[in-house]
């Protein structure tokens, strides 16, 4: 059976990984995949696809599948198909610090863990459905998951409807834009993507998931145009990260919203931000090229209770391009996005400034495959940020090997480095891990 999984972050985002014919994910996509907006959850073949029948519901078990079946206009109900969706990953990373003469941190080498369970389906010819949770791997550095360390780490996925009738579709729930995620390298997803090497990059470049609707349209066979909607808290969607500029104490809106929570009586976040965000988008995929661009469009209000406070506007420009070579053995591809918003005062946040924060990302890659789905990737990518007058450059880079046991089952060895300059200061700060894991993919 093959089933697509996608990431997540932090609110982020979204995750790919390889695995052999037949079983899992396929190499060098797009985090977000077809599946992972919406997209049919069944295999062509039907293979290992749960058939949900009503009338098959044992007769002398008087459940709620047996009491459906004996209600009136049972006979007339859509066909149902479920099937379930997840993966399991899991291993060892040794770390190395590279810190100012005058810090003092020790390294720790953490055993990591990260897994997902959810369901996908199809009621009828045009309703599909997903709902998907992640036990998380504890922040980007997976210093900690579990609930001895004072936290479940349950985080939502996707959880989304979506009716679709000839080239037209809509989606409503958690939904995925999947022209907003960047194209990465599928050997380097051992963690499906939710360490800081691999998530950080996503988030900061606009991958976007999360509450809201999500429209498309299939122009041609190859060409797909896209809208997607949010109007939620901050904290509802991953791309509210790519807005900077500082509200003290934090260094991006997101994280004031956040802080809220586990402060607050309800635990909610603070529910005095709101933000509406839209991405018109257009993808052309064939059997030698992918590629995607958008524009992301939003007004973050940071002080709902006061009218006459100013809002954060912005917009995110994007592009993504990867080429299949060889038979798609060979892919190279190549990510940027341009970010720029206002800025509020950091002290009165009613107070708008006349400098504006600007941002990019960059990055690129290549997986060969040279067995089957065994082979190697190489992935980097680069944040800039300029904040009046502080500029910030992050670097991170990827080199990572996948060995496919069985069908579901890999191994994976990966080298990741994370460098972080910022200007005025002499030395860089960063860190370097080695990861070995295993993972799982239903």
């Amino acid at each position: 059976m093959r089933a697509t999984l996608t990431l997540v972050p932090l609110a982020l985002v979204a995750i790919a990984a390889p695995a052999r014919a037949g079983a899992g994910l396929r190499p060098a996509v797009a985090v977000a995949t077809d599946d992972d907006d919406g997209g049919d959850p069944v295999d062509d073949d039907g293979a290992d696809v749960v058939d949900v029948a009503i009338d098959d519901a044992p007769a002398t078990v008087l459940d709620t599948e047996t009491l459906a079946a004996a209600a009136p206009g049972a006979s007339t109900r859509p066909w149902r198909k479920i099937e379930p969706i997840g993966a399991i990953a899991g291993g060892m990373r040794l770390e190395s610090l590279h810190q100012r003469p005058d810090e003092t941190a020790e390294a720790r080498h953490p055993t990591v863990a990260v897994s997902r369970l959810g369901i996908a389906g199809q009621l009828g010819d045009h309703v599909q459905f997903a709902s998907e949770l992640e036990a998380s791997l504890g922040g980007g550095l997976g210093y900690g998951a579990s609930v001895w360390e004072g936290q479940a780490a349950l985080a939502v996925r996707s959880q989304y409807l979506r009716y679709t009738r000839g080239r037209v579709s809509i989606a409503a729930g958690r939904v995925v834009d999947e022209a907003t995620f960047d194209f990465v390298s599928a050997h380097v997803a051992d963690l499906l993507l939710t360490d800081v090497y691999t998530r950080d990059p996503l988030l900061f470049s606009g991958a976007d998931r999360g509450t809201g609707l999500f429209g498309s349209v299939a122009l041609t066979d190859h060409v797909t145009a896209g809208l997607a909607f949010h109007s939620t808290n901050p904290t509802g969607i991953t791309g509210t990260l790519i807005i900077g500029g500082e509200l003290h104490p934090f260094d991006r809106p997101f994280y004031l919203a956040a802080a809220q929570v586990g402060r607050s009586q309800n635990n909610l976040p603070d529910q005095n931000l709101h933000i509406y965000f839209a991405t018109p988008s257009v993808t052309w995929k064939d059997g030698f090229l992918e590629a995607k661009a958008a524009v992301q469009l939003y007004s973050l209000d940071t002080q709902m209770a006061i009218a006459s406070d100013d809002a954060i506007r912005g917009y995110n420009l994007r592009a993504n391009l990867m080429a299949k070579l060889d038979g798609g053995q060979l892919r190279p591809f190549v990510n940027l996005s341009r970010n720029e918003n206002e800025m509020l005062d950091g002290t009165d946040a009613t107070m708008r400034l006349t400098q504006t924060y600007h941002s990019y990302t960059a990055s690129g890659g290549v997986d060969y495959d040279y067995r089957g789905h065994d082979g190697v990737g190489v992935q980097y990518a680069m944040v800039d940020t300029l904040e009046l007058d502080q500029h910030t450059r992050e670097h991170y880079l990827n080199v990572a090997t996948t060995y496919w046991v069985e069908d579901s089952l890999s191994v994976g060895l990966r080298a990741a480095f994370f460098v972080r300059q910022v200007g005025g200061e002499d030395q860089a700060t960063g860190h370097r891990s080695l990861f070995f894991t295993a993972r799982v993919v239903l």
